[in-house]
């Protein structure tokens, strides 16, 4: 597991200096039959990842690049070559490349890279309960073990909300059952999978998603969030999010960070 680790984070490198070469020019934007945006950047990531998980021999699922069937896939990559399109078009910063193993239909390895901030989370499940974890840029060397994710500081109960994506089910969702029990509670935004890592490393509590997502938006902060204790759930009934369903829309869901 720990090579498919080394080989994803490589992937996720090399699909962001891909990114960020587009990003740093003018690029033309279309429009998916989904009415969702995509650009140059998001084609040219899902190739290159493509091709560098090729020799793992396992299906290969992206947002970009999805097979008529995935049914009989028990093990296989489900990627977002970059989540945030919004973000990226908004020139913000906040999109990543996410990039997960799926496994008997959960998430067991992930990696979140934002290209921006040259900065990585990453974590996989060695044993199906415990996980080895960790994030990295330019400034800090390789940090594993849930450690690495124990940054808490003194600070009001946090509250992510998407930067591009704020229903009004999210706000009635805090002020329902989030403000009566954290009256002093703060709301942050955030673009892209970057709020599943603010949960895994502690500088926010929970985060609230009532937009339409798809797993691949969710499946490698996934099992981030879980490595580092947190959890996803479904708010219709509390359960974890489910992956390789029939179809890949997500429900709602609150993503919570560890000892919520």
């Amino acid at each position: 597991m720990e090579q498919l680790l080394e080989l994803a984070q490589y992937a996720a490198r090399e699909a962001g200096k891909s990114i960020m070469k587009v990003y740093a020019q003018p690029f033309e934007v279309y429009t998916k039959d989904d009415d969702s945006p995509v650009t140059q950047a998001d084609l040219r990531a899902s190739n290159i990842i493509k091709e560098i998980l090729k020799p793992t021999g396992l299906p290969f699922v992206s947002e970009e690049d999805l097979p008529p069937d995935r049914s009989q896939f028990n093990r296989y990559w489900l990627v977002d070559p970059l989540d945030g399109t919004v973000e990226f078009v908004n020139r913000n910063g906040e999109f990543t490349v996410n990039i997960a193993l799926i496994d008997n239909k959960q998430p067991v390895l992930g990696v979140i890279y934002a290209p921006v901030m040259d900065k990585m989370w990453k974590c996989y499940a060695f044993d199906g309960v415990n996980a080895e974890c960790g994030m990295q840029n330019a400034e800090l060397s390789p940090q594993i073990g849930h450690s690495a994710f124990s940054i808490k500081r003194e600070r009001p109960f946090t509250v992510l909300v998407s930067r591009s994506h704020r229903t009004p089910e999210v706000d009635e969702y805090i002020n329902k059952v989030l403000r009566p029990v954290h009256p002093n509670l703060v709301i942050d935004t955030q673009g892209s999978s970057l709020k599943f890592a603010r949960l895994a490393e502690g500088s926010a509590d929970v985060y609230v998603c009532y937009s339409k997502t798809k797993e691949w938006d969710t499946a490698a902060a996934d099992a981030i969030l879980r490595a580092s204790g947190g959890k996803v759930l479904r708010i219709s009934d509390g359960q974890p999010l489910e992956y390789s369903k029939e179809d890949y829309p997500n429900p709602p869901f609150v993503a919570w960070a560890a000892g919520r």
